[in-house]
């Protein structure tokens, strides 16, 4: 597996060792170790358990096409390092297992209709070498012929040939499902079936986007004394248990005050520039030491609470967006995201990155909080989580918007895209390619799924990609990535940030309903229940369910009254009622605020699934009055 050059610990990206690096491999290993996986099994009430072990057929053939809402989890691979697990949403579950089964027929009735080049290319994916000189209509019988030269291929064979495209295959047990898997790959396109991708470092200062079947995170044993088993086990745990064991983690490596400690005396009217002349002459060791803070000219001892107020300030500082560092996000003027244009309103914004990277991870080192909540995507860059094109709806849902309306579009040639995109600088558009030589290539329906993953990459990596991948480096100076891998995107947003003061009297006073709720409202008895479950929940739990609903665990300013779409205008929480035949689980819609939430017939039956929701089920069961 290819290193990625730093000294500090890193995701990692395996593209020579593709049988061995699948984030399932059904082959070489026939049972998950318990872990968050086998864990999260459990909840779900089945699955034939031997000992610490869960079977990967139960897994795999019950549990991944259970779930209403798609969830990532950690997982040991067969070199120790921590993969991803990817547990399928029911409606991507049956999309995928849709166009395997319709694969066939689609080849026989279009196939006359593909240029030679490209059906040399998709037999190529098949693992066939047709001479260049060949007719087309050989080519053509190759293809229509396919599944049955398939057949002459072992498990293993299959099982590398779809290691090599970006293809999620971890619901294939079986070699015909595996040889449908593959046909199907190769003539819709991998993008149909793409398992999500990654950030990885390369060479220590820049970024780009793997398949999350292809990253692996190296937590180098040695240095942090941490097994796998133990990360996996950590990552089953209530947020409070986690919470714990991090803060363990970081009073053993915190240097006594004998050892040395760094003092930050800064003058209030200059905070960020004086903060930043101290921060960028430390090392990493530096950043493990005691920190006493001191504001110029004012007396005080720091007994934590001029720490507090320091980080308060540093925080509003790095994020006025008048500095330039940082833009609200296109959704609302709650969170925020990195400004692509940063280097325009700063001379040094690689270096005010790596020092904004810094704060983040001192904070988390010694347990203050960040108040400015950033976008969602940013947090799973943080922790190496896989994204995939819903996370550009937090970023750009106009964006987004457009690249889901191209999805429905049978003539994509009458648009005249090509493999390019747009950008503002000076108030003067430029024009980008989004792969060498794009100005000249044109968007078809069968490079569609190509063209989407490549804007997606742009979104998401390539316009912030030095901004962001200084910041990582600066929270990996503090923070070794691999005691963050046991949380999820949401639990380290409450870490960074903590937990709101949620007032569910104002948020139910603020909430719209609609469908068969809207006639009795708040006297409904799913939404009486509903509330019930809200008002007994702990604040990790309400922040957990109001991060699921809008995007974020932050109120606005104004309350509950003055959530935000994606337009930016008004747009209040609303329940919308839905048919438990369409889904048993609750479904989101964060640009909306919006929850749809399925009647049910009980309230133990709404305990049970928001909570597997949630992934906080045993949370959500030991609620008092829920018996």
């Amino acid at each position: 597996m290819g290193s990625t050059g730093s000294k500090i610990n890193r995701g990692r990206a395996g593209v020579s060792d593709q049988a061995q690096a699948q984030i399932i491999d059904i082959h070489s290993a026939p049972i998950l170790s318990r872990g968050p996986s086998a864990q999260f099994w459990s909840q779900l009430g089945g699955g034939e358990a031997y000992g610490d072990k869960v079977t990967r057929e139960k897994f795999i053939a019950k549990a991944l096409h259970t779930q209403a809402n798609e969830q990532w989890l950690r997982n040991a691979q067969p070199d120790r390092t921590l993969g991803w697990v990817r547990l399928l949403s029911e409606e991507k579950f049956s999309e995928m297992q849709g166009l395997d089964m319709e694969c066939q027929k689609s080849i026989e009735n279009t196939v006359d209709t593909v240029p030679k080049d490209i059906l040399i290319e998709k037999l190529r994916i098949l693992g066939q070498q047709p001479a260049e000189i060949a007719d087309l209509g050989s080519l053509q019988d190759m293809m229509i012929g396919c599944k049955s030269s398939l057949q002459n291929l072992s498990e293993e064979e299959l099982t590398i040939l779809l290691g090599v495209t970006a293809a999620d295959f971890s619901t294939c047990t079986t070699k015909q499902e595996l040889i449908d898997r593959l046909a199907a790959v190769a003539w819709f396109g991998e993008g149909k079936f793409s398992d999500g991708f990654v950030r990885v470092f390369i060479g220590g200062d820049s970024l780009d986007l793997v398949p999350a079947s292809k990253f692996s995170l190296d937590i180098e044993y040695k240095k942090y004394k941490i097994s796998t088993d133990e990360i996996e086990v950590m990552s089953s745990k209530p947020f409070r248990e986690k919470v714990k064991w991090f803060r363990g983690k970081c009073m053993e490596a915190k240097l006594r005050y004998e050892d040395g400690h760094v003092h930050i005396k800064v003058r209030r009217e200059h905070l960020l520039d004086d903060s930043f002349g101290v921060f960028n002459k430390l090392n990493s060791k530096d950043l493990h030491k005691y920190f006493k803070f001191e504001f110029q000219g004012e007396e005080g001892q720091d007994a934590g609470g001029v720490a507090r107020e320091w980080f308060e300030l540093i925080a509003e500082k790095c994020f006025n967006v008048n500095i330039g560092l940082f833009e609200y996000s296109g959704v609302d003027n709650i969170c925020y995201q990195i400004n692509p244009s940063s280097y325009l309103a700063q001379d040094r914004d690689d270096e005010y990155f790596r020092f904004f990277g810094r704060i983040i991870g001192k904070a988390l080192f010694e347990s203050q909080t960040i108040k400015a909540h950033l976008t969602q995507p940013y947090y799973k860059h943080i922790l190496g989580w896989p994204i995939s094109i819903e996370d550009i709806e937090h970023v750009n849902p106009e964006y987004f918007g457009n690249m889901r309306r191209l999805q429905e579009i049978d003539d994509i040639e009458s648009l005249y895209l090509d493999f390019t995109t747009t950008i503002e600088v000076f108030g003067e558009k430029q024009i980008v390619p989004l792969k060498p030589n794009g100005e000249e290539i044109d968007v078809t329906k069968r490079n569609l799924q190509e063209y989407i993953q490549l804007s997606m990459k742009h979104i998401m990596i390539d316009r912030i990609r030095y901004q962001l991948s200084q910041t990582l480096n600066g929270i990996y100076e503090v923070i070794p990535e691999i005691w963050l891998s046991i949380f999820d995107y949401r639990e380290l947003e409450l870490l960074m940030c903590g937990l709101p003061m949620i007032d569910v009297v104002s948020w139910k006073e603020n909430t719209i309903y609609l469908g068969n709720y809207e006639k009795k409202g708040e006297k409904h008895k799913v939404v009486r229940w509903f509330w019930e479950v809200i008002e007994a929940a702990s604040p990790i739990q309400r922040a957990r369910f109001l991060q699921f609903c809008t995007g974020s665990s932050r109120v606005p300013i104004q309350g509950f009254g003055g959530l935000q779409g994606y337009d930016g205008n008004v747009r209040l929480f609303s329940i919308q009622s839905i048919d438990k035949k369409d889904s048993v689980f609750p479904r989101a819609h964060t640009c909306f605020n919006r929850v749809d939430l399925p009647e049910y017939s009980s309230r133990q039956e709404l305990v049970q699934f928001m909570g597997q929701t949630l992934n906080i089920h045993e949370d959500f069961m030991n609620f008092k009055g829920m018996e």
